[in-house]
């Protein structure tokens, strides 16, 4: 599914641009825009779409969509509920206007953590309150000021990293890397390159990581959170999702076995367990959202 380029409105006179809008819905359209965007959901509820990903988003809710990701919000209304949204968001162009704060030395860690979170997240629950007061400060500021609540915007969203849910699979919000860890995310790159191949063994991976099956299968599940096969089946269901939505492939046997799988059965369970759809069903659903 295609998405439509948007240019966000620019500010000659700030670095960085706050909108708040409240309005009968959320722009409808399937879009990208090459700012890096923080949206805070203050009014609505409904389903998110960031590239093949479906989630539900209600109030209170706090997203970071990296630049030029393909989303749209769309709002659930109940019958006798009144048709309005209202949402804050922060747009940023790191390499751009305010690429110089970055670049000192002291930004170094903040810098890496805006370039490592591309793939977005949504903001954990344990920080959401917090850092939606602290958007509302940065609202009601001016000048350095605006710029200070702005840096510590960004650098709680960074002390709090380990608690966000990235919206992209595949890939892990940023932390400290030791050599023990680097280990676990070459064997990472690994499975990412080889994961639709139907030859692919644990085995092999764990030769990648020079450890043996089962001391990879501890440690990767300690360094990612998940196991080796639900980080497997993830990121296959994903490119599942991404052939069902943008390829021209029509057959679910041949998603699936260009997907990594060799079972259409098991395709079929892995699918509907991670994306909580029948394959068909989602496609249905995905269109109904992105053109509905």
């Amino acid at each position: 599914m295609k998405s439509l380029q948007f240019s966000v409105p620019a500010n000659i006179n700030t670095s960085i641009r706050i909108q708040e809008d409240m309005m009968n819905n959320f722009y409808p359209y399937f879009h990208r825009h090459n700012e890096t965007q923080i949206m805070w959901i203050v009014k609505g509820h409904g389903t998110l779409v960031v590239e093949q990903n479906m989630l539900d988003f209600q109030a209170g809710d706090i997203f970071y969509l990296g630049a030029n990701q393909a989303h749209v919000f769309k709002a659930d209304f109940k019958k006798d509920e009144k048709h309005m949204v209202h949402a804050v968001s922060i747009f940023f162009e790191p390499e751009k206007k305010i690429s110089g704060i970055f670049d000192l030395p002291e930004f170094e860690e903040l810098k890496n953590f805006i370039a490592d979170s591309g793939v977005g997240f949504h903001v954990a629950s344990e920080v959401k309150e917090d850092l939606g007061r602290s958007i509302r400060e940065l609202q009601r500021s001016k000048g350095i000021n605006q710029m200070l609540n702005f840096i510590k915007i960004l650098s709680d969203l960074m002390q709090s990293r380990h608690l966000h849910i990235p919206l992209s699979t595949g890939k892990n919000l940023p932390g400290s890397i030791s050599d023990y860890d680097q280990r676990i995310m070459d064997a990472q790159d690994y499975i990412k390159k080889h994961f639709t191949e139907h030859t692919l063994t644990l085995a092999d991976v764990a030769t990648q990581a020079c450890l043996t099956p089962q001391a990879f299968c501890r440690s990767f599940k300690k360094r990612t959170g998940v196991t080796y096969t639900q980080y497997l089946n993830d990121l296959r269901v994903h490119r599942a999702c991404k052939l069902l939505t943008t390829s021209s492939i029509s057959s679910i046997s041949s998603i699936a076995f260009n997907s990594g799988f060799n079972s259409l059965t098991n395709f079929n369970r892995v699918f509907r367990m991670i994306m909580k759809f029948s394959p068909k069903d989602y496609l249905k659903y995905y269109k109904d959202t992105v053109t509905g």
